[in-house]
């Protein structure tokens, strides 16, 4: 079930060179298959648009506004709650709602709080006002950020949060105190929903692995798992919150962020039964250097040869656990979903999407001591040459392992010759996360790699605007 009502854009195919010989040239990917044809420039100025009636001026602000963003988010407990200082669940703000009043910080990594200002806020007073009125949630960053403010639409945005655990100023020394991050979480949550006018807050939340780890950490997989979060831990007031964002409709979607098993999409690993050699054009690579950007959702991946990559997905870790334990959390805090999605009132969803985390190149910008930029496309291209020369090493390694005068193909043994490289032309590669349900991961292939055949289903593809 799709959360986001998402006019989806029909793919159109652009000749493409293998990114292993493109060592000068930025990437091509999937991504500018779909976004680039929207961002032709017709001309750069228009005098005559004040001149317009005010009512379609109006629709041109709003029509801009309208994008699903992602924004990365990293939440960090700055303090005791139960202090002399504390304030916790004590003030209220000029909606006059109950704050959380939890001494934390938020950040956006890099140039990211920047960008997840609308530029509207700086072009008219007439602009600002509209993009005032489409970011409703409009929550202050707490202490000594107190100046910015988070603006959120909750139908048109997705939280992707983070825990992190220690101030920045602090002497290295120092015993950073650490309240559960879960804890600190539902008490953003509550903080969100007091900051709309509509009394609802975050609508669609990812979770980094580390809160995965604490809100859904299952015992029977763990060595020492975390107490469930049940509202006896709890402030009342937040056990009371958090109990109805998951029970009212508030909370529409979860979307469990989970890596796969290595950094790069050539599987050369030592042999296994049942184990086979691929490069996996469509395992989507993880947005770097961009936290607040734009995505489109397509219900179903589109790209070429998808399905033959879904035959083998090795992950970092099992994920069937994650949405028996969301359901744990759910029943502890009175939460009875209903087998039937067909209420209105039921309209929730749980997802589990794979990324695949790629690592900083190190490469320095010619002529300068400066790296790449994070994530940039130039970024992403050495990436790509050094992912095509690792699986050439992997094949020469797989190859010595055979009769003599055996080479492993450039195709891998999943997909042939002829389709690998219709893939390679589309082109197949792409910035983003896929996007299943959970019942689409059965028994694993294989156990040691938690390696999945999900080739069953055709799983929805988040595509981030790079």
């Amino acid at each position: 079930m799709q959360i986001f009502n998402l006019t989806v854009n029909r793919p159109r195919a652009i000749n493409h060179t293998n990114a292993r010989h493109e060592t000068e040239a930025p990437a091509r990917i999937y991504n500018d298959v779909h976004f680039r044809p929207r961002y032709q420039v017709i001309c750069d100025s228009w005098a005559l648009f004040p001149q317009l009636l005010p009512e379609l001026r109006l629709h041109i602000w709003q029509a801009f506004l309208q994008q699903h963003r992602m924004i990365e988010l990293g939440i960090r407990a700055d303090g005791d709650e139960n202090g002399p200082q504390s304030h916790y669940y004590t003030d209220r703000n000029h909606l006059g709602n109950i704050v959380s009043g939890r001494n934390y910080s938020l950040t956006i990594s890099g140039r990211g709080y920047t960008a997840s200002l609308s530029p509207l806020l700086r072009v008219s007073s007439e602009a600002r006002q509209a993009a005032l009125d489409f970011y409703r949630v409009q929550l202050p960053f707490p202490l000594r950020d107190g100046e910015r403010v988070l603006y959120l639409n909750p139908e048109y945005d997705v939280l992707y949060v983070r825990p992190e655990f220690r101030s920045p100023d602090m002497p290295p020394t120092g015993v950073q105190p650490k309240p559960r991050a879960a804890s600190v979480l539902v008490d953003f949550l509550h903080d969100a929903r007091a900051y709309d006018p509509k009394d609802k807050g975050v609508a669609h939340l990812a979770l980094h692995a580390e809160y995965q780890n604490d809100f859904l950490e299952d015992s029977s997989t763990s060595s020492s798992p975390s107490p469930p979060l049940v509202p006896a831990i709890l402030h009342p007031t937040a056990a009371t919150s958090f109990a109805e964002i998951l029970r009212s409709g508030r909370l529409r979607s979860v979307f469990c962020v989970v890596g796969f098993r290595g950094p790069m999409r050539g599987m050369t690993e030592f042999p296994m039964p049942g184990w086979r050699y691929h490069f996996a054009q469509t395992f989507p690579l993880r947005r770097r250097g961009a936290p607040a950007g734009a995505f489109s959702w397509f219900e179903t991946d589109p790209r070429p040869g998808v399905e033959l990559d879904l035959s083998q997905v090795p992950l970092s870790s099992d994920p069937r656990c994650l949405a028996s334990a969301w359901g744990e959390l759910e029943k502890a805090f009175g939460v009875e979903r209903r087998r039937s999605r067909t209420d209105d009132d039921d309209n929730f969803a749980f997802y589990i999407c794979p990324t695949l985390s790629w690592p900083s190149s190190g490469q320095l910008i010619p002529g300068s001591a400066r790296r790449l930029p994070e994530g940039s496309r130039e970024e992403l291209a050495e990436h790509l040459r050094q992912e095509a020369e690792d699986w050439d090493r992997g094949r020469d390694f797989i190859s010595g392992l055979f009769p003599l005068g055996y080479a492993m193909p450039r195709h891998g043994t999943i997909v042939d010759v002829e389709t690998f490289e219709i893939m390679e032309r589309a082109p197949s590669t792409a910035v983003g996360m896929w996007v299943f349900t959970p019942d689409a991961f059965e028994e694993p292939t294989n156990v040691q790699r938690s390696c999945f055949d999900v080739s069953a289903v055709r799983p929805g593809l988040l595509l981030f605007e790079v």
